[in-house]
C-alpha cells in the first residue's frame, strides 16, 4: 500500500516550497513524508573531496529539513533517504512505492528555455506515480483547484483526484475546457456539462464552476486558469517509464507553472 509522499530536495528555494506543501498534505491524508537528496556520481566531481563535501552537505540538508517539518507537523511520520546517481533517475526508480513525488521547480510565468533537461520535467515524465510539481511561490491569496477535461479517461481521472483535493482543501473546483484551435474531443458530446455533473453525483458538497474557454488551446486554457488557483490537476497519459513521452498539453503547463501542479497517472490493475 502506498503510505508515503517521496520529496526531492536539492537545497534551492524552490525545494523549501515544496518540502511545506508536501508536508502539510502529508498532515491532512494522514501519509508518510520520505525527504530524498540526490549526490551525483563519483563521475561528476574532479575530486574526491569535493564529493565528500556534498555528501555532507547533503546529510545536513536533510537532518535541517526533517527537524524543521517535524516542529511543524509533529503528527507526520519523516523519514529521510541519501542517495547516489542521476537525481531524476533515482527518483523514478523509488516512485513505484510511493503515493506521490513531489518536486520543486524554479521556472514559473516568463521564464524562458524548454526546460526539458530540468529535473522537475525529467521526473514529471518518468515517474510511476502522480508526480506534484510545486513553485516557489506561496500560496496563501490564491483560491480553487482546477481540472482540465476534455472527455478522455486520463481526464476523468483527474477530475475525480482534484474534486478530493478540492474537497480536502475546502475550495472551488474549477472545471476547465478548451475548444480552441488544439483542442480534440474524446466524443462529439457535451464533455463540460457531464464532467459537471459527475462531480455533483459523487461529490456533492463540493462548489463547482465550469470554465470553458472557446478560444485557447488546451494548455493555454490551463496556464491561463491556473494562475490564481491553489492548486491544478491535470490528467498524464503513459503509466510512466523512461520511454514514456509526455503529452504536448502537460509540457506546455510544465513549462508555464503558475502554481502547485499535479500530474495524475492512470490507475494501475
Amino acid at each position: 500500500m502506498k503510505i508515503q509522499i517521496l520529496v526531492a530536495l536539492d537545497g534551492s528555494l524552490a525545494g523549501g516550497h515544496v518540502a511545506d506543501w508536501a508536508a502539510a498534505r502529508a498532515d491532512s491524508l494522514g501519509l508518510g513524508l520520505t525527504l530524498v537528496h540526490v549526490v551525483p556520481g563519483e563521475w561528476a566531481y574532479p575530486r574526491e573531496n569535493d564529493r565528500q563535501l556534498a555528501v555532507s552537505r547533503a546529510d545536513d540538508l536533510l537532518n535541517s529539513e526533517a527537524a524543521r517539518l517535524a516542529e511543524a507537523f509533529p503528527g507526520v511520520g519523516i523519514t529521510t533517504k541519501r542517495l547516489s546517481g542521476e537525481p531524476a533517475e533515482t527518483l523514478a526508480a523509488l516512485s513505484s512505492d510511493s503515493e506521490m513525488v513531489a518536486v520543486g521547480t524554479d521556472r514559473g510565468p516568463g521564464t524562458e528555455g524548454q526546460g526539458y533537461g530540468s529535473v522537475s520535467f525529467q521526473v514529471a515524465v518518468t515517474s510511476n506515480c502522480d508526480v506534484a510539481v510545486v513553485p516557489a511561490s506561496r500560496s496563501e491569496l490564491r483560491s480553487g483547484v482546477v481540472v482540465g477535461v476534455d472527455g478522455s479517461a486520463e481526464s476523468l481521472n483527474a477530475l475525480d483526484h482534484g474534486a478530493r483535493e478540492a474537497l480536502r482543501l475546502d475550495e472551488e473546483l474549477i472545471i476547465v475546457h478548451a475548444s480552441g484551435p488544439d483542442a480534440q474531443l474524446a466524443d462529439g458530446g457535451d464533455v463540460l456539462g457531464r464532467a459537471v455533473q459527475r462531480v455533483s453525483q459523487q461529490f456533492p458538497s463540493v462548489t463547482v464552476t465550469a470554465r470553458p474557454d472557446p478560444t485557447r488551446s488546451p494548455g493555454e486554457a490551463l496556464v491561463a486558469a491556473a494562475r490564481d488557483a491553489r492548486l491544478l490537476v491535470m490528467g498524464c497519459k503513459g503509466r510512466g517509464g523512461l520511454s514514456v513521452l509526455l503529452g504536448s498539453v502537460a509540457q506546455h503547463v510544465l513549462l508555464h507553472v503558475q502554481c502547485p501542479t499535479i500530474l495524475t497517472r492512470p490507475k494501475r490493475s
